[in-house]
């Protein structure tokens, strides 16, 4: 396996296993984490076995959108960009299914997204299932309450990570007046309820500074946040001008390294340092993405696909010719303004999907 996944893996061990301070006001945690390192060793062995008996490329980690379903209908959503046909969205027993075959050849951690997945009918069921996995729910947080509530409390392997875009004013101009309070609230009942839980901020170039201020981060620690992710934006609209400037991609690196050293909320950036890792982790040299409508796809800001799992199961899907060529080809990639690589190389993956196609 290439250095730069052996230390992926390695950083995720050290980040969510060997390094738990971001459990301090969660101890009842603690257990589960443990056992999920252990878990992630055995999913490891199983990962490396299928690449070197079958030459299968199995990421630890799965973004799986279910839903594009949302009770907002925030500035700029890159879900509703792509307008996917509702009658294609996977069912919940598709979703368990992937789910179970993704566990059975080595992934460890599953993202869950959207569209708004605590909308999908029988989610929390599903999720229930499989203790031996983690999964992290992005979630704009408004129906973390009563039922939902208890049953991710009795979960812990379930970690929601709720949507804000910075302070109260800001979230608001972008996911709607009263959304800040109303996820502020959620949090409160997850602090109150001891449910560890994190938060997701898309990064811009108008919002940085206010995002990576170490009060504003501070603060969301104080709220109860274990986690928070900060994620580059990647533009979809020729909205190239809020991607981060050059100057702030550096920034964004020191300061976490710097605040990770120094806070007990992890802070977890992403894509993250792709030099690091010799390159884009995505399709699956450290993570994939399976669509709302079964797409196999490099990652959810790439949306090109020869393969579907609602066709095949889900190993079948991982041999996709296309995803191959891009990991193979990954040295190739340059890297763009926004947050991911493969949408700065649009025209190089096109390309490439038509040569296969032809």
């Amino acid at each position: 396996m290439h250095d730069g996944i052996s230390l992926f893996e390695r950083v995720l061990k050290e980040n969510l296993v060997k390094d738990t301070r971001f459990l301090f006001r969660r101890k009842s945690y603690v257990p589960q984490f443990m056992k999920f390192g252990r878990q992630l060793n055995r999913q490891g062995k199983i990962r490396k076995r299928l690449l070197k008996t079958e030459n299968l490329t199995v990421p630890p980690i799965m973004i799986l959108s279910i839903t594009n379903d949302c009770n907002l209908s925030c500035a700029g959503c890159y879900a509703c960009a792509q307008d996917r046909a509702k009658k294609d969205e996977l069912t919940i027993g598709e979703i368990e299914r992937v789910i179970r075959e993704a566990s059975d050849i080595g992934v460890a951690i599953v993202m869950v997204a959207g569209g708004e997945p605590l909308m999908k009918k029988g989610i929390l069921d599903v999720l229930g299932k499989f203790e031996n996995l983690m999964f992290v729910v992005f979630t704009n947080g408004l129906l973390i309450r009563d039922e939902n509530l208890a049953r991710i409390k009795a979960m812990k392997n379930v970690v929601c990570a709720v949507s804000l875009e910075g302070g109260k004013e800001t979230t608001d101009a972008r996911r709607g007046k009263g959304v800040y309070d109303g996820v502020a609230g959620s949090m409160q009942r997850m602090d109150e309820s001891d449910v560890l839980f994190g938060v997701s901020i898309t990064l811009t170039r108008q919002n940085y500074a206010e995002v990576m201020d170490e009060a504003f981060l501070l603060g969301l620690q104080d709220l109860g946040a274990g986690l928070t992710f900060l994620i580059e934006y990647v533009p979809c609209q020729g909205d190239e001008d809020l991607c981060l400037t050059e100057a702030q991609k550096a920034d964004l690196d020191e300061k976490t390294e710097r605040l990770n050293n120094a806070m007990n909320m992890l802070l977890i950036p992403l894509p993250g340092e792709e030099d690091r890792y010799s390159g884009c982790l995505a399709a699956g040299r450290g993570f994939l993405h399976i669509s709302s409508t079964g797409s196999l796809e490099a990652c959810p800001f790439a949306p090109y696909s020869d393969a579907n799992v609602k066709e095949m199961p889900l190993k079948g899907a991982l041999k996709s010719r296309l995803l191959t060529e891009i990991r193979d080809n990954h040295h190739l990639l340059k890297e763009g303004k926004g947050g991911c690589t493969l949408t700065a190389n649009k025209a190089w993956v096109e390309d490439l999907k038509a040569s296969l196609e032809g």
